[in-house]
């Protein structure tokens, strides 16, 4: 101990550098994770700053296993999809293709490229794009006609090959005139036309300034491989940033605790909020993406679903991945509760194990041990109120079981037990002599 901080020993130390060098990360390995724990960060901390050389080449593993695991987890997350992130289905093709290239392209999905077509942001940075006037100003045209003259057309025009859209140079009325003479006039319609689309492109990419981009603010360069498309509106961002600040990947054991949570008559919000200074369980974003990219999760998290609220979210018209014709029936007997998900942890039965009194026979203990993990896992109970929990259910054992019971009137004692610790008379002797002397 150094200090109010713990520090490892060197037998501790020398297991969890072996551990980083496997490929563990730190958060596995100070029991982030709920697996068991070499010690805490605190301690590890420490331990790097009592050690520094120690601790340089400890640090330098734990982020590299950090990333490797984040990229692990999205590869998986990427070969198990079915959907793109809007929920629109994968065709075979895409799909062999993502399986082939261990990576997913937004682009890939035709749905979502049909969408971004009025939106511009996309076809955009493929177009010929041209840097527009720095300030453009509303023109002021001739009045007192329908009809524009010549000179308006020309002055039109001329701000049109320079980049700028119609909407910043024209207002209502003089919109109305011009597209007249467009209509009016097909040969320049022909002509300008191209150069008006070309242009309401570039407005709608805030003047094609991220065109012009090719590295993110944190250097990476904006190459075909390290290019996303944002499924929303179609615009770009950094994969490499991405994948970095996109956290823990989904695994199972998260599945089968919101699956738990569920069937314990968790919410959404219970699940996806942080509670107590620790993660959630889910975050939104992870519960979104799986959502709309697993149907078969979809389906199993809303057949585990026992809210009364989130039923009827999960059916409403507004849900982001709907399963149409799943009916859902509605618990008539839900009691809301507070308790926190249980996640199991090593050592826990041997904890719970201990809770019960020694008296009892092994199956008697097993069984009042079974019905501890019950409570915990249908959050009747939390992890503190544990103790009280085995009190009450060993009470009721023996009130259940006298025969079993120990110290009771009711319980039998062998007649051929030593009736003193001390000596070797037994109560039956003691019996006898009490009835005939």
């Amino acid at each position: 101990m150094n200090g109010e901080v713990f520090t490892m020993n060197p037998t501790e130390a020398d297991t969890f550098m072996a551990k980083l060098e496997a490929g563990n990360s730190l958060r596995m390995l100070t029991g982030g994770t709920g697996e068991s724990s070499i010690c805490s960060v605190d301690a590890f901390r420490k331990h790097c700053e009592l050690n520094p050389e120690w601790g340089a080449n400890a640090l330098a593993l734990a982020k590299a296993n950090s990333k490797s695991r984040i990229q692990d987890g999205i590869v998986r997350r990427t070969t198990d999809r079915a959907a793109c992130n809007q929920g629109h289905p994968l065709s075979p093709e895409v799909i062999a293709r993502m399986q082939a290239e261990r990576r997913y392209d937004h682009r890939w999905c035709e749905a979502c490229a049909r969408r971004w077509q009025g939106v511009g942001r996309y076809f955009a940075e493929e177009a010929d794009v041209i840097a527009p006037p720095a300030n453009v100003e509303r023109l002021t045209l001739s009045g007192g006609s329908r009809v524009l003259s010549a000179d308006d057309i020309a002055l039109v025009e001329s701000w049109l090959i320079k980049g700028a859209s119609l909407r910043r140079l024209l207002g209502a009325w003089d919109a109305i005139r011009f597209r007249l003479a467009l209509k009016n006039n097909p040969d320049l319609e022909s002509r300008l036309r191209p150069i008006i689309e070309r242009n309401a492109k570039i407005a709608v990419v805030v003047g094609s300034r991220k065109r012009r981009i090719s590295h993110c603010k944190y250097g990476h360069e904006l190459t075909i491989e390290n290019t996303g498309i944002k499924p929303s509106n179609g615009s770009r961002f950094c994969l490499a940033c991405n994948r970095t600040f996109a956290g823990a990947p989904v695994t199972p054991q998260m599945l089968d605790n919101v699956e738990r949570g569920l069937l314990t008559g968790m919410s959404v919000g219970d699940l996806t909020t942080p509670r107590d200074g620790k993660r959630p369980t889910i975050t939104y974003a992870q519960w979104r993406t799986v959502r709309r990219t697993r149907p078969d999760i979809n389906e199993r998290f809303m057949r585990a679903l026992r809210n009364p609220a989130t039923i009827r979210s999960f059916t409403s018209g507004n849900t982001i991945a709907r399963l149409p014709g799943l009916m859902l029936a509605t618990p008539v007997d839900f009691v809301r509760s507070d308790v926190p998900l249980y996640v199991p942890q090593e050592g826990d039965y041997e904890w719970l194990y201990s809770l019960t009194p020694r008296y009892l026979q092994r199956s008697a203990r097993d069984e009042i041990v079974g019905d501890l993990f019950l409570e915990l896992a249908e959050r009747r109970v939390d992890r503190d109120g544990v103790p009280a929990c085995a009190k009450r259910l060993v009470a009721a054992f023996n009130k259940e079981n006298p025969m079993k019971a120990y110290g009771d009137i009711r319980a039998p004692l062998p007649l051929d037990a030593p009736a003193y610790l001390d000596g070797t008379l037994s109560r039956v002797e003691i019996v006898s002599e009490g009835l005939w002397t």
